[in-house]
């Protein structure tokens, strides 16, 4: 701009020359040149910088520029000052001397300075009025421009310091300018309205256009048809639009102040501006977080957005993103304080989304009105396989609507329904759709309140689905009267059922028989059970043993927690050694004692197959550790050891270190040796053990709470760090 001034500026010197420019009675009457080369002219007559105007080439701006440094330094110091430079008052008026030349209407500039204070005041009045309408906190002025909290100052001083605060600030943000001049108007109304309909403004407007282009393009030789359908599109994307504005003035929303004309108040304090500005730097990450979200639903098609604190607003705007979304097909937005709002904004969303196969909302607040919302979609929309909703507070008339969506659902796999509060009403419900459904493959109830009576009902609709392969049910009381039903249910409807959770269900030896039954059928194609934490004993040990020497199928056996003693734990060593398919073994919270240990010990040195052993907290001692220690010797299958809280000690683990030096023996990956009254003796065994045979070291050992000095840490990370130089592996050692 100041080059384009010097430019025409030149042209006035050489126009000059040319006598086309002329003076007249202290008047200077320009008849070509425009008003921004005159006025720079007329600033270098009256003295504006000491510095001579070069009248040199045009390629040469040397001294242009230092005038124009000058008069910035000039005009600087006389802000900082509190002084005005003088106006210039320019009069248009036709010189008919100069319209008989030929040279038309033209400009007569006066240089007299205004004295007067009227105009000097007009003048201010004119400069303030021209903020007031950006949206800051000068907005409250008088007629005279002086502030109505502030001591009296010209109104050039409250537009220098706004201009101050915003380079201090750093925020130029359209949305908080605009939110905040209508906060200023309204006296303290709502900051969000603004950005709302700036948002509304740039975005509704350019997807209107793009729509209706698309689908007039996409009409072509379609006729009407093509239009109604591209107008169907654009409808559904103002739609989705202005769901977005809606969130946005909720999502902002809480900065207004109090009532009306408290607006200058709230900048009365240094405290009120930190505030304000810590709420639009606020705000703004906010934006930016959100904005990200939304462009990682619409490039990748895996999206993690749990633990992200999005709540209801944040949920519902997020959900704009999946609306039309041909990319993203699993997103997980667990942990999240999603409310019955922003599921229902989820579900309006997805009513446009065609791609979503797998979504995850578990440990959010979803609650009966939420599931009833994710059910209607489910009902329409069957794109959907795989829907998590653990944890979510819903309870029997939740239930009862996704039961409902059952018995229509044609394409959902897997369902997570697990610690809601879903008791008998719901176990029925969810039974008959259950009954009805030809497609659910996984199922999980557990942490429910089902007890027996409901366990029973959803026997009855197990007996009519045959594609149930995985079923969760742990936590919930049945009690043997409830397991005893499920599992005839079960035998009867010959399902292919593979996993199965009965854990943590108050399950005696009378309600093992029933299952031990059907683990001895042909029809059994069970591979994961799961007893833990019931009231098996050792009689019921004993019946699970005799079902393990037929069954051929089950590969994961959990029995841990069930008060096994010594007899219970020979048996199941006697089925080992016939049952060549289990290869997870976990008995931990059994009082299997040192003679449990060595039994169990014989048996796997040669017949087990076993890969994981889990042995925690079965008071084993130092004995039952030689005793396992023995049987690493010759095992050749063993990866996952855990031998936590058995008190070993130094000899214990003394033992055990020595038969890891065994070189060949290299199919160890992880040992658990926490809570064993380990010290620095056990940490030099073991570390003198991974030195001996670095190929046979387990690659995660966990040594936590036990009595290990910073001596006895330095020398096995010594050893680790000698293990990874000569084979490359990284031990993880956990203290």
């Amino acid at each position: 701009e100041l080059r384009g001034a010097l430019e025409l500026q030149n042209e006035l010197h050489k126009e000059r020359e040319s006598g086309r420019i002329f003076k007249e009675k202290g008047t200077m009457v320009v008849g070509v040149a425009t008003h921004k080369a005159t006025r720079f002219a007329t600033e270098r007559r009256r003295g504006v910088g000491s510095l001579p105007l070069a009248h040199c080439c045009d390629s040469c701006s040397c001294g242009h520029l230092r005038v124009a440094t000058r008069r910035r330094d000039l005009r600087r110091e006389e802000r900082r000052r509190g002084r005005h430079s003088a106006a210039l008052r320019v009069r248009a008026r036709g010189n008919e001397e100069d319209k008989e030349q030929g040279g038309g209407g033209g400009f007569v500039l006066d240089f007299n300075e205004e004295t007067s204070k009227e105009k000097k005041t007009a003048r201010r009045t004119v400069v303030v009025e021209e903020y007031e309408g950006e949206g800051n906190k000068y907005k409250n002025k008088n007629k005279t421009g002086v502030s109505s909290q502030s001591s009296p100052s010209n109104g050039e001083e409250g537009i220098v310091a706004k201009e101050q605060e915003e380079e201090e600030d750093g925020l130029f943000d359209i949305y908080d300018e605009e939110g905040e001049g209508g906060e200023g108007q309204g006296g303290g109304g709502d900051n969000a309205a603004a950005p709302a309909a700036a948002l509304k403004k740039t975005t509704s407007s350019s997807m209107t256009t793009s729509s209706f282009k698309a689908s007039m393009e996409g009409g072509g030789e379609g006729g009407i048809a093509g239009t109604v359908v591209g107008l169907a599109v654009v409808a559904a994307s103002l739609g989705a639009v202005w769901k977005r504005n809606v969130i946005m003035e909720k999502l902002f929303s809480g900065g207004g102040g109090g009532g009306g004309g408290g607006g200058g108040d709230r900048s009365s304090t240094i405290a009120d501006k930190d505030r304000e500005k810590d709420e639009r730097r606020w705000k703004q990450e906010a934006r930016g977080r959100l904005n990200e979200m939304c462009a990682e639903l619409k490039n990748y098609k895996q999206v993690d957005l749990s633990s992200r604190n999005l709540g209801s607003e944040g949920c519902a705007y997020v959900s704009t993103a999946l609306a039309f979304n041909d990319v993203c097909e699993v997103v997980d937005m667990s942990k999240n304080g999603i409310g019955t709002e922003g599921i229902l904004a989820l579900c309006e969303a997805l009513e446009n989304n065609l791609v979503l196969s797998e979504i995850n909302l578990e440990g959010n607040a979803v609650g009966d009105e939420g599931a009833s919302g994710l059910a209607e979609l489910l009902r329409n929309r069957q794109n959907i396989t795989s829907i998590n909703l653990n944890g979510n507070n819903i309870a029997d008339e939740g239930a009862k609507s996704i039961a409902e969506m059952l018995s229509f659902n044609t394409e959902l796999t897997k369902m997570d329904l697990g610690n809601n509060v879903i008791d008998y009403d719901g176990a029925v419900a969810l039974a008959n759709g259950v009954s009805q459904n030809s497609s659910l493959k996984v199922l999980n109830l557990s942490g429910n309140y089902l007890g027996g009576l409901g366990a029973k009902a959803l026997s009855e609709g197990l007996k009519e689905n045959t594609m149930i392969e995985e079923l969760y049910i742990n936590g919930n009381d049945i009690g043997d009267e409830g397991a005893e039903q499920l599992m005839k249910s079960v035998l009867g409807s010959k399902q292919p059922l593979r996993k199965l959770d009965l854990s943590n269900s108050g399950i005696s030896q009378a309600g093992i028989v029933s299952l031990c039954e059907y683990l001895k059928s042909k029809d059994c194609k069970l591979e994961w059970l799961s007893l833990y934490m019931n009231d098996v004993s050792s009689g019921g040990a004993i019946e699970i043993a005799e079902a393990m020497k037929v069954n051929t199928s089950l590969d994961h056996l959990d029995i841990g927690g069930n008060n096994i003693g010594f007899d219970g734990v020979k048996a199941i060593a006697e089925a080992i050694k016939e049952n060549q398919g289990i290869t997870t073994l976990e008995m931990g919270y059994n009082p299997l004692s040192k003679e449990g240990a060595s039994i169990l010990a014989e048996q796997m040195k040669f017949d087990a197959k076993i890969k994981t052993l889990r042995l925690g907290w079965c008071k084993l001692g130092a004995d039952g550790g030689q005793a396992i220690a023995d049987a690493l010797r010759f095992n050749e299958t063993i990866g996952t050891l855990d031998l936590r809280g058995n008190t070993l000690g130094d000899k214990g683990v003394s033992a055990i270190s020595q038969s890891l030096k065994i070189v060949g023996l290299e199919g160890l990956s992880q040992l658990d040796l926490g809570y064993n009254e380990i010290k620095d003796d056990g940490a030099f065994a073991l570390a003198q053990a991974m030195k001996a045979n670095p190929e046979g070291a387990a690659t995660s050992i966990n040594m936590s709470n036990n009595y290990i000095t910073k001596m006895g840490k330095t020398a096995l990370e010594e050893a680790a760090s000698m293990v990874n130089e000569f084979t490359g592996k990284e031990v993880s050692i956990q203290y």
